[in-house]
């Protein structure tokens, strides 16, 4: 017999507790009373596992956008900011979320690798993420100083924006229960 909400909080538990604060000027934790402007496509649907055989099926997963929901109510809003399969370059997104981070306290941006960019097979010839992802994050740290990043990869990745955000929270591929990571600092 398999307690699968024991496992579950064992989860969540492993992956606050493996999640590592790459840099924090002072915006983490997050203030309970502030709005939030929740960017990235991996909000509502999390990067948390790898690619090829390391894929398993979860018995439950958590996504931060509903989390996020769940805690502060209407002071989230959300705007995808890049497709979740490519991250082909699109003006549009970008300029949804800057608008929507503008508007609101915070702005926190779930960014990262997709699998496609990461998986057994083949090796990656750099260490950037998207152009797209990179451009978004610079186009909303410009639009609300108060800008933070949380990260979902299997692999380092360049970050050339990191002088321009006050926090960077690596959350790696957390697992089925790594949606609140950042809502548990």
């Amino acid at each position: 017999e398999v307690d699968f909400a024991a496992h579950h909080a064992l989860a969540r538990r492993a992956a606050s507790e493996g999640a590592v604060l790459l840099k924090n000027d002072g915006h983490l934790p997050l203030a309970a009373d502030k709005s939030i402007a929740l960017i990235g496509a991996f909000a509502a649907a999390p990067r948390y596992q790898g690619a090829g055989s390391s894929q398993v099926n979860a018995y439950q997963l958590d996504k931060p956008l509903e989390a996020f929901q769940e805690k502060l109510g209407e002071r989230v809003v959300y705007a995808p900011g890049f497709d979740m399969e490519l991250a082909a370059e699109n003006d549009a997104l970008i300029g949804e979320a800057v608008a929507i981070a503008r508007a609101a306290d915070v702005a926190v941006i779930r960014a990262g690798l997709r699998p496609l960019f990461e998986a057994e097979g083949f090796d990656r010839t750099h260490l950037k993420q998207p152009k797209q992802i990179d451009r978004l994050i610079e186009a909303v740290a410009e639009a609300n100083p108060h800008c933070i990043i949380v990260l979902s990869n299997g692999a380092p990745i360049e970050m050339p924006w990191i002088d321009k955000v006050p926090a960077v929270l690596e959350i790696y591929l957390a697992g089925q229960a790594g949606a609140g990571a950042l809502l548990d600092l």
